[in-house]
């Protein structure tokens, strides 16, 4: 019987998405967790919930927990892996979205089970579309949280992920404008990454 949601989220979102989970289901135990380090040790009557979480949760933990693990990712099936905002507006791509997903021992590799689009406006940086993606992601999560809280699998859609990955090696790169980079390189490498360029 399913009887714990352990919710995997920054600091900011633990206690408001926990609340929310609660509400949704009174009896049901919310563990706010901080760290994949700090997930419990007994999983068999659990079910863990990744909301935009920087962290890989262990093939153990996976295939420990009874009732699955759900991640939202702040991106769509194209952009799966580290940092999906700035590649996208590397790419120049016109749509985006965030992603809810069962989780599988490879990050971003889970069956899909919804997702979220909208349209990127034309002068959207980094900034701008993450804040999208934010709320593309907390509308991913207030449209499922009743299946959430459920011990039935959230239905699962033909969706697949895009082939190419999203790592911090090529965000590290993205990251660098090479010295002989054009002006319109230059600019849409600054869009894509903002702060972090270097």
């Amino acid at each position: 019987m399913l009887d714990t949601i352990l919710l995997l989220a920054g600091e900011a979102e633990r206690p408001v998405l926990a609340d929310r989970l609660r509400r949704a289901e009174p009896m049901i135990r919310v563990m706010e967790i901080a760290s994949v380090k700090d997930l419990p040790a007994e999983l068999g009557s659990a079910r863990l919930l990744a909301f935009l979480f920087p962290e890989i949760v262990p093939v153990a933990a996976l295939e420990g927990l009874g009732y699955g693990a759900y991640n939202i990712h702040p991106g769509p099936p194209d952009y799966p892996g580290w940092a999906p905002v700035s590649f996208a507006l590397y790419d120049g791509v016109t749509q985006f979205g965030a992603t809810l997903h069962e989780m599988a021992a490879r990050a971003d590799s889970g069956i899909i089970c919804d997702v979220e689009s909208f349209a990127i406006p034309p002068d959207a940086d980094m900034t701008r579309l993450s804040e999208l993606v934010y709320g593309a992601s907390l509308r991913l999560f207030e449209r499922w949280v009743e299946g959430v809280v459920s011990p039935l699998r959230l239905p699962r859609l033909p969706i697949p992920w895009g082939e190419r990955r999203c790592t911090r090696k090529g965000f590290a790169e993205l990251s660098r404008i090479p010295e002989d980079a054009s002006e319109e390189e230059r600019l849409r490498r600054i869009r894509a990454v903002g702060a972090e360029i270097r």
